[in-house]
């Protein structure tokens, strides 16, 4: 009962009170189940720098220029829950469930997304959010999705499931490339050469035929927006650079712990530089620079741990390449991947929508693998 409610709290996490109700009820479930002995823990080399990250957290709030404020930000580190709720709770016969589940609400919500498109959401002033409430959350959502469904498209046995995981993987990336969100795009990218230069070398010849196509089929404003991503001159761009010399000099002031959980919203004019295109941002729209100023380079520490524990053990996993689950857990480190790098340019560690399923993904290798535990 806990598994699927689990399952169906990560799908349903685009309707985030819907979400947070029915993963506090697997939570209480799982609790009580290990309280009368059917439920058990499963062990995760992952827990102790996800404790690391908040204890630091808290002792950033702590030592916040508001701690009241700074601690009643902290909601957000409840959701941590669900790494060991699904590394003990996703089995390999549950992991199946779960793509399923995510995969109709991706397409779902894609097709909402295509159908807004259609309908006017075909600028940057008015982009498609699906079934999200903002464009950047759909995106980072989507992204998760199709580098799952792809991996499992590439490199599961049972190839009947190409019936219906290469439609979705087409559903949900024309809508991600409609989007105009270019971290996503990147992170897309980055998934696709790494599951090429990791497993499938000769898809490196396709992948210029596939942007010949794009670069064809694609709207001129979708085309544009991709070449800017390599303009430095282009607002949003040197935003992104002001952004990130405003968060260095909030590390320079305060190293290890930063200025504290929520507060780089309040504290961004001060730091602004006089030629940033805004006065007001809120956050630093990367992971690596939010993180540090927010909560230090301890906090950064942490948080990157996180990232190489998870990479090590879900690499170790992938060694063998015979097992049933090599699909799930190359999808795993994909998705991973993807919204690491995407993560760079956005501020998605703490989108709740999006840290719900990469949280899920984050702890997956230990179910689906627990004998490296």
């Amino acid at each position: 009962m806990a598994a699927g409610l689990l399952v169906a709290g990560v799908a349903l996490s685009f309707k985030l009170g819907l979400a947070n109700s029915i993963l506090g009820l697997a939570l209480l479930l799982w609790v009580t189940g290990m309280v009368r002995g059917t439920a058990t823990w499963r062990p995760s080399r992952l827990y102790l720098p996800v404790l690391g990250y908040v204890l630091v957290s808290v002792a950033s709030a702590l030592a916040s220029y508001d701690p009241s404020f700074s601690l009643g930000d902290l909601g957000e580190l409840s959701l941590f829950a669900i790494i060991p709720m699904t590394a003990s709770l996703i089995d390999r016969s549950w992991w199946d469930r779960f793509l399923v589940a995510v995969t109709v609400s991706g397409v779902a919500s894609s097709l909402v997304g295509l159908w807004q498109y259609r309908h006017g959401s075909s600028n940057l002033d008015h982009r498609l959010t699906g079934l999200m409430n903002h464009y950047m959350t759909f995106s980072g959502w989507t992204l998760v999705v199709v580098l799952l469904l792809a991996a499992d498209a590439a490199f599961h046995p049972n190839r009947r499931r190409l019936l219906w995981t290469v439609p979705s993987v087409a559903v949900c990336t024309t809508a991600l490339l409609l989007s105009f969100t270019r971290n996503a795009w990147v992170g897309l990218a980055a998934g696709a050469v790494l599951m090429a230069a990791v497993w499938r070398p000769k898809a490196f010849y396709a992948y210029p035929i596939i942007a010949v196509l794009l670069a064809i089929l694609l709207p001129r404003p979708v085309l544009d927006r991709f070449v800017s991503i390599f303009d430095l001159s282009q607002p949003s761009n040197y935003d992104r650079l002001c952004m990130t010399v405003s968060g260095s000099e909030m590390v320079q002031d305060r190293p290890l712990l930063g200025v504290g959980p929520g507060m780089v919203k309040r504290r961004y004019p001060l730091y602004r530089a006089e030629d940033a295109p805004r006065w007001q941002v809120p956050h630093l729209h990367s992971n690596v620079v939010q993180i540090a100023a927010e909560r230090g380079l301890l906090g950064l520490a942490a948080y990157l741990v996180i990232l190489v524990v998870f990479a090590r053990h879900t690499w170790r996993a992938l060694r063998r390449r015979d097992g049933p689950e090599f699909a799930a857990l190359a999808g795993c480190l994909l998705a991973i991947a993807a919204i690491t790098v995407a993560g760079l340019f956005e501020y998605n560690w703490a989108d709740a929508e999006v840290s719900m399923i990469t949280y899920a993904c984050l702890a997956a290798p230990w179910a689906l693998a627990p004998e490296l535990a």
